[in-house]
Protein backbone atom coordinates (compact mmCIF):
# COMPACT_ATOMS: atom_id res chain seq x y z
CA UNK A 1 0.00 0.00 0.00
CA UNK A 2 1.83 3.09 -0.77
CA UNK A 3 1.23 6.33 1.48
CA UNK A 4 -1.42 9.15 0.41
CA UNK A 5 0.48 12.09 -1.16
CA UNK A 6 -0.14 15.12 1.29
CA UNK A 7 0.09 18.55 0.80
CA UNK A 8 2.27 20.74 2.77
CA UNK A 9 1.01 22.49 5.36
CA UNK A 10 0.75 26.75 5.08
CA UNK A 11 2.89 27.98 7.65
CA UNK A 12 0.20 30.58 9.37
CA UNK A 13 1.42 33.73 10.60
CA UNK A 14 0.70 34.13 14.24
CA UNK A 15 2.09 37.82 14.70
CA UNK A 16 -0.24 40.45 16.64
CA UNK A 17 -2.02 42.98 14.82
CA UNK A 18 0.25 45.72 13.46
CA UNK A 19 3.32 43.45 13.18
CA UNK A 20 3.96 41.56 9.52
CA UNK A 21 6.51 38.61 8.50
CA UNK A 22 9.02 39.42 5.46
CA UNK A 23 11.07 36.46 4.42
CA UNK A 24 14.54 36.93 4.95
CA UNK A 25 16.02 33.58 3.16
CA UNK A 26 19.48 33.45 2.52
CA UNK A 27 21.51 33.45 6.44
CA UNK A 28 19.47 30.67 7.16
CA UNK A 29 16.70 28.74 5.89
CA UNK A 30 13.50 30.22 6.13
CA UNK A 31 14.11 33.47 8.30
CA UNK A 32 12.01 36.20 8.27
CA UNK A 33 12.14 39.79 9.67
CA UNK A 34 9.56 41.95 11.23
CA UNK A 35 7.77 45.18 9.91
CA UNK A 36 5.50 46.94 12.64
CA UNK A 37 3.13 49.19 12.21
CA UNK A 38 4.81 52.29 12.37
CA UNK A 39 7.54 51.21 9.90
CA UNK A 40 9.91 50.20 11.34
CA UNK A 41 11.98 46.83 10.32
CA UNK A 42 13.69 43.97 12.52
CA UNK A 43 15.96 42.38 9.95
CA UNK A 44 17.28 39.29 11.95
CA UNK A 45 20.96 38.48 10.28
CA UNK A 46 19.79 39.83 6.87
CA UNK A 47 22.88 42.04 6.76
CA UNK A 48 26.19 42.15 8.51
CA UNK A 49 27.98 44.86 9.98
CA UNK A 50 30.71 46.92 7.86
CA UNK A 51 32.89 46.00 10.97
CA UNK A 52 31.33 42.64 10.83
CA UNK A 53 32.49 41.98 7.33
CA UNK A 54 36.33 43.73 7.71
CA UNK A 55 37.19 41.82 10.39
CA UNK A 56 35.65 38.14 9.81
CA UNK A 57 35.32 38.97 5.56
CA UNK A 58 33.02 35.53 5.51
CA UNK A 59 29.67 35.18 7.39
CA UNK A 60 27.52 32.23 7.63
CA UNK A 61 25.16 32.32 4.21
CA UNK A 62 23.30 28.89 4.49
CA UNK A 63 22.37 29.76 0.33
CA UNK A 64 24.00 31.99 -1.31
CA UNK A 65 21.35 32.69 -4.28
CA UNK A 66 18.93 33.30 -1.35
CA UNK A 67 21.36 35.36 0.32
CA UNK A 68 21.79 37.75 -2.94
CA UNK A 69 17.82 37.88 -3.63
CA UNK A 70 17.19 39.07 -0.27
CA UNK A 71 19.61 41.41 -0.40
CA UNK A 72 17.80 42.86 -3.54
CA UNK A 73 15.06 43.19 -1.28
CA UNK A 74 16.00 44.79 1.09
CA UNK A 75 17.36 47.62 -1.83
CA UNK A 76 13.03 48.16 -1.89
CA UNK A 77 12.31 48.24 1.09
CA UNK A 78 10.63 51.32 2.50
CA UNK A 79 10.31 52.14 6.35
CA UNK A 80 11.63 54.81 9.11
CA UNK A 81 14.34 52.65 10.79
CA UNK A 82 15.98 49.23 10.15
CA UNK A 83 17.26 47.17 12.86
CA UNK A 84 19.92 44.11 11.90
CA UNK A 85 21.38 41.83 14.82
CA UNK A 86 25.04 42.94 13.53
CA UNK A 87 24.27 46.15 12.96
CA UNK A 88 23.52 49.83 14.45
CA UNK A 89 20.11 50.92 13.77
CA UNK A 90 19.80 52.83 9.94
CA UNK A 91 17.55 54.71 8.39
CA UNK A 92 18.89 53.80 4.98
CA UNK A 93 20.51 50.14 4.21
CA UNK A 94 21.86 51.35 0.81
CA UNK A 95 25.39 51.33 2.01
CA UNK A 96 25.32 48.23 3.81
CA UNK A 97 23.85 46.43 1.40
CA UNK A 98 26.45 47.26 -1.02
CA UNK A 99 29.18 46.18 1.76
CA UNK A 100 27.21 42.67 1.93
CA UNK A 101 26.85 42.02 -1.71
CA UNK A 102 30.01 43.50 -2.73
CA UNK A 103 32.02 40.83 -0.42
CA UNK A 104 29.90 37.69 -1.65
CA UNK A 105 30.84 38.55 -5.49
CA UNK A 106 34.31 39.24 -3.75
CA UNK A 107 34.00 35.55 -1.79
CA UNK A 108 32.70 33.77 -5.40
CA UNK A 109 35.40 35.64 -7.58
CA UNK A 110 38.13 34.26 -5.11
CA UNK A 111 36.91 30.64 -5.46
CA UNK A 112 36.37 30.72 -9.40
CA UNK A 113 40.51 32.19 -8.84
CA UNK A 114 41.37 29.43 -7.12
CA UNK A 115 39.31 26.76 -8.91
CA UNK A 116 41.83 28.00 -11.71
CA UNK A 117 43.53 24.82 -10.31
CA UNK A 118 41.79 21.47 -8.99
CA UNK A 119 41.38 22.00 -5.86
CA UNK A 120 40.04 20.27 -2.99
CA UNK A 121 37.67 21.76 -0.34
CA UNK A 122 39.84 21.77 2.01
CA UNK A 123 42.52 23.30 0.14
CA UNK A 124 40.03 25.63 -1.24
CA UNK A 125 39.25 26.54 2.83
CA UNK A 126 43.04 26.95 3.36
CA UNK A 127 43.23 29.24 0.48
CA UNK A 128 40.48 31.74 1.97
CA UNK A 129 41.74 31.27 5.13
CA UNK A 130 45.26 32.50 4.19
CA UNK A 131 44.27 34.99 1.86
CA UNK A 132 42.21 36.95 4.23
CA UNK A 133 44.90 36.08 7.50
CA UNK A 134 42.41 33.88 9.42
CA UNK A 135 43.47 31.67 11.70
CA UNK A 136 41.80 28.31 11.59
CA UNK A 137 39.87 26.57 14.86
CA UNK A 138 37.46 23.91 15.13
CA UNK A 139 34.44 26.70 15.38
CA UNK A 140 35.25 28.72 12.40
CA UNK A 141 36.21 25.33 10.40
CA UNK A 142 32.61 23.88 10.81
CA UNK A 143 31.06 27.85 10.24
CA UNK A 144 33.05 29.26 7.41
CA UNK A 145 33.52 25.36 5.75
CA UNK A 146 29.53 25.12 5.61
CA UNK A 147 29.23 28.53 4.21
CA UNK A 148 32.38 28.04 1.63
CA UNK A 149 30.65 24.84 0.78
CA UNK A 150 27.38 27.36 0.39
CA UNK A 151 29.40 29.12 -2.38
CA UNK A 152 30.97 26.16 -4.05
CA UNK A 153 26.87 24.69 -4.28
CA UNK A 154 26.24 28.08 -5.91
CA UNK A 155 28.66 28.40 -8.37
CA UNK A 156 28.14 24.62 -9.42
CA UNK A 157 24.57 25.70 -9.72
CA UNK A 158 25.16 28.56 -12.01
CA UNK A 159 27.39 26.11 -13.92
CA UNK A 160 31.15 28.00 -13.58
CA UNK A 161 32.61 25.52 -11.67
CA UNK A 162 31.88 21.76 -11.32
CA UNK A 163 33.54 18.68 -9.44
CA UNK A 164 35.33 14.98 -9.97
CA UNK A 165 36.24 12.58 -8.21
CA UNK A 166 39.61 11.55 -7.89
CA UNK A 167 41.21 9.42 -5.85
CA UNK A 168 38.54 9.10 -4.24
CA UNK A 169 38.95 12.97 -3.31
CA UNK A 170 36.20 15.55 -4.48
CA UNK A 171 37.90 17.99 -7.01
CA UNK A 172 36.81 21.25 -7.63
CA UNK A 173 37.55 22.99 -11.45
CA UNK A 174 36.55 25.48 -12.90
CA UNK A 175 33.90 24.78 -16.00
CA UNK A 176 35.29 24.40 -19.53
CA UNK A 177 33.09 26.33 -22.10
CA UNK A 178 30.93 23.57 -24.16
Amino acid sequence: MLAKKSKPKKLENNLPEGLESVSLKGHFFDMIGIKTSDEVYFLADALFSEESITKYHLFFVYDVREFLNTLEKLKILKGKYFVSSHCEVAEDLTKLIALNENKVNEILNKILQFCQNEMTFEEILKAIFDDYKLVMNASQYVLVGSTVKSYLAYLCDEGKISYEFKENKMIWKLETEK
